[in-house]
């Protein structure tokens, strides 16, 4: 109901004006007079916090450029340190490269035997550093060591007074526990075919066996193809390969913890995932080698070649325990804090990383490169190129639109297979960074804030330029250097914070003395406010009260007239208004009950027309129904002599005739039929005589009496019963003939080629009777049309074929009312299927 919105509308109209005209005014006087009170306070308040406010701003001022200077200062020193730091380990790591070429030099001048190779080995060995043994915390939620390194700067005599002032004592350094580990995994003499004459190997990283090492299968993880370069080789040249191992994949890429394997739906087996530092201390180490090797010459020709594999660990010394930290050295690296070292090759190829599985190496299966780290995008089109990896990005331009709003292929790392090639890393832009920095062989910083950290970042190129390498400015590679920005200010960040706390201990004592003066302003002005407003709304409380009054006063007759047209509406048509008055509401009123009584009588008039109607149509109905029926025995007899006629003529002109007089009587009996049904069936004097006959029977006689027809037209006729067919029915067997054959007939009668399948399934407790033609098909428009009476369908059902129209719509009003429906799917061109469903027992869903 509408008319409470209405009345609404009303009274709050009639409420407003009164609050315009008397509320508002209050209001505002109100309004004003309490502003006034309070800008006077707020004058009073600002002056006296005035002065303290610009003092503490001055405090402040000073305190931000002191500790911004301070900052500034630490972060340009500290950058100056750590770049200097990277640039030392660049050059440490050349000269051990070059300390390198000497030592295959002198491989050269050796005469080639298993004991020279063996005294030149056990001469050249190196510390190498590691932590001690570490185990899972008890809580499960960090690595801990199993037995912790405690380190004390120990002073054991007095400082004296000269030296007293910042006297300050490290401990001494402390780099791992150390392992004497040969420089090189193996020694070889390969002969000019690429036989291995003599090798002599330390440990157990290569194999012991003398091969044929021309084929790369042969070598080093089936890695190295460093044959064909050795045969390029002068006397006096040097080959060095690049860093050779077989990838190390990983489980999980941080913390490698049981909680994190149970989420990722792994086992926790980190001896088996990649070496990650305090992240995974006891995971599987990338293990390589960098081979050296140099011709062998005697007598001024080269009898063969010489090589020696380095430990590739030895290199890894010089960044694994490097800390761009007060602590300068650790036994294990913790990349979480993002304080740690790393090398590249000159390819930008990750060769030592904190986290194992960071770095690059070959499948030891087939000797290929393992499949780098990409972004998505990246990854999305290598799968869609179907090549092998290394084939596709070799065609991948270096460091593409490098930056950080791309994001990592989640495959791969699902995959465990993350090695960093920094020329595809391209969520990594740093790579471009550092590539920048070092391609022409020099060095440099910047910061990026990357893994949630604000990071200064260092790269300086390794200045060795042997072999290969000599073809690049970044010689072997690059160094980099990766640190917390946050831990070079830190003195002067602390420094702020305690300005900031003696600016806040003035600004509370100068708080609390403003603060008493604001109260008793504050308490002043409440006191006045609650007065003003007290009264202010005393006197609103009365004038609304006066308002609502009045307007319920004008909108009570409205609200009576209104519940009785909705009344009316609603079908009482004897309600009329009360009329009252002889003013615009009373004639209002009187106008509707006029409208009222008009309204009354031609509903009446309406109602008597329909009933007439009705009586009409049972008329009607009866009508045709008696004539059909009187109908029916005329034709009989013209039938039945035209069939006597038929049978005793001799001309074959006459007996043409006679065919032509049965085959119009026939014709014209099916339509009294037809139309006889109908009207029986729309008068309600139809009945059906239920019976339980046997289902297979009645389809089979349908469907032989149109099996003829069909092949005399030249078309198959299959007929398809259902397995699950029961054998009786509760049905009337006339009726269901006359819908099966009214199909069937229409099915041959309509289908010029092709074939009619008549299948009969059944559907829970119904029987489908489905007919199923290659005729012409029926439009979409048109496939209601079709069960109307008297409807042919242009350029389908033409008069060509005959019939009434009647058919499909005897059909149709017959299946409903033996508690059935008919559908029909057709395609134009293709055919049609008119299904009939009828339920197993008839005598149950309540037809007559």
């Amino acid at each position: 109901m509408k008319f409470p919105a209405f009345l609404g509308g009303i009274r709050g109209k009639l409420i407003g004006i009164f609050v315009l005209i008397k509320v508002v005014p209050l209001l505002l006087l109100a309004g004003f007079a309490w502003y006034a009170t309070t800008q006077l306070g707020e004058d009073v308040s600002t002056k006296a916090g005035s002065m303290a406010d610009a003092m503490l701003s001055t405090i402040k001022t000073v305190g931000k450029t002191v500790t911004d200077d301070s900052i500034r200062a630490l972060d340009q020193r500290s950058r100056e340190a750590i770049e200097a730091l990277t640039t030392d380990a660049a050059k440490e790591i050349a000269t051990f490269l070059h300390d390198r070429d000497s030592d295959i030099r002198q491989a050269a001048r050796l005469e080639p035997s298993e004991a020279a190779f063996r005294r030149f080995l056990s001469e050249r060995s190196r510390p190498i550093y590691q932590h001690g043994p570490w185990k899972l915390a008890d809580d499960g939620q960090s690595w801990v060591p199993e037995t912790p390194v405690v380190r004390e700067a120990k002073v054991t005599r007095p400082v004296l007074p000269d030296n007293a002032r910042d006297f300050h004592a490290r401990p001494p350094e402390y780099f791992g526990e150390s392992e004497r580990r040969p420089l090189f995994v193996e020694m070889t003499f390969v002969d000019l075919d690429g036989n291995e004459k003599i090798k002599v190997t330390t440990g157990q990283l290569t194999e012991k066996r003398l091969k044929n090492v021309v084929g790369r299968r042969n070598t080093f993880v089936k890695a190295e193809t460093y044959f064909a370069e050795l045969k390029k080789l002068k006397a006096g040249e040097i080959y060095v390969s690049d860093v050779i191992g077989a990838y190390v994949p990983t489980q999980a890429i941080g913390p490698y913890l049981p909680a994190a394997l149970e989420k990722a739906g792994k086992p926790f087996t980190p001896e088996e995932s990649a070496y990650a530092g305090t992240e995974n201390p006891i995971g599987k180490r990338f293990r390589g080698i960098v081979r050296w090797a140099m011709p062998v010459v005697r007598g001024g020709q080269t009898v063969g070649y010489v090589t020696l594999a380095l430990d590739h660990d030895h290199i890894r010394q010089f960044s694994d325990r490097l800390m761009p930290t007060d602590e300068r050295y650790t036994p294990i690296a913790d990349a979480i804090k993002g304080n740690y070292a790393f090398i590249w090759d000159y390819k930008s190829r990750s060769i030592s990383h904190p986290r194992d599985y960071f770095i690059v190496g070959y499948d030891p299966q087939t000797g290929l490169p393992a499949t780098p780290w990409m972004d998505a995008e990246l990854y999305a089109e290598w799968q869609a190129s179907d090549k092998p990896a290394h084939e596709f990005l070799a065609g991948v331009p270096a460091f593409r639109n490098q930056n950080l709003k791309l994001k990592p292929a989640k495959e791969l790392v699902k995959a465990g297979t993350v090695g960093l090639d920094c020329r595809y890393l391209n969520f990594s832009p740093q790579c471009d960074g550092w590539n920048a920095l070092t391609e022409h062989g020099g060095s440099g910083s910047f910061v990026i804030f990357f893994s949630g950290l604000w990071k200064l970042t260092t790269a300086a190129a390794i200045p060795y330029y042997t072999g290969q390498y000599s073809k690049s400015p970044q010689g072997f590679g690059f160094v980099t250097i990766g640190a917390n920005v946050d831990e070079f200010h830190k003195a002067a960040t602390d420094t702020a914070g305690r300005i900031n706390q003696l600016v806040e201990e003035n600004d509370a004592s100068l708080s609390i003395q403003r603060g008493e003066l604001l109260d008793h302003i504050a308490a002043s002005l409440t006191s006045t406010g609650i007065g003003l407003w007290t009264s202010t709304l005393l006197m609103v409380a009365i004038v609304i009260g006066i308002a609502i009054w009045m307007a319920g006063l004008l909108t009570r007759r409205i609200t009576a007239m209104i519940t009785g047209i909705h009344a009316f509406q609603e079908g009482d048509r004897k309600r009329r208004l009360d009329v009252g008055s002889s003013d615009e509401m009373g004639e209002l009123s009187r106008s509707f009950n006029r409208m009222a009584d008009s309204v009354e009588e031609s509903f009446n008039r309406l109602e008597e027309a329909r009933e007439k109607a009705e009586e009409a149509s049972r008329q009607k109905s009866a009508f045709l129904a008696t004539m059909s029926h009187e109908l029916r025995t005329p034709l009989n007899g013209i039938l039945g002599f035209a069939e006597l006629l038929k049978s005793e003529l001799d001309d074959t002109e006459h007996r043409g005739y006679v065919e032509i007089i049965e085959q119009s009587g026939g014709h014209l009996l099916n339509l009294v039929n037809e139309i006889l049904d109908l009207a029986k069936i729309e008068s309600g004097e139809m009945r059906f005589n239920k019976v339980v006959i046997s289902l297979a029977d009645v389809v089979t006689e349908s469907a032989a009496v149109h099996q003829v027809s069909a092949a005399a037209k030249g078309l198959q006729f299959d007929l398809e019963l259902a397995e699950d067919l029961p054998g009786e029915i509760t049905t009337d067997p006339t009726r269901l003939r006359q819908i099966l054959n009214n199909l069937l007939s229409n099915a041959v009668k309509f289908t010029d080629s092709g074939r009619i399948s008549f299948s009969i399934s059944r559907v829970r407790h119904a029987v489908a009777f489905a007919v199923r033609d290659t005729g012409p098909g029926i439009p979409l428009e048109s496939r209601e049309t079709i069960f109307e009476k008297f409807k042919q369908l242009e350029n389908f059902l033409t008069r060509e074929h005959g019939g009434t129209g009647l058919g499909l719509a005897l059909v149709r009003q017959l299946a409903e009312h033996m508690g059935g429906k008919v559908t029909l799917e057709s395609e134009v061109g293709v055919g049609s299927t008119f299904t009939v469903y009828l339920p197993l027992d008839i005598s149950h869903d309540g037809t007559t």
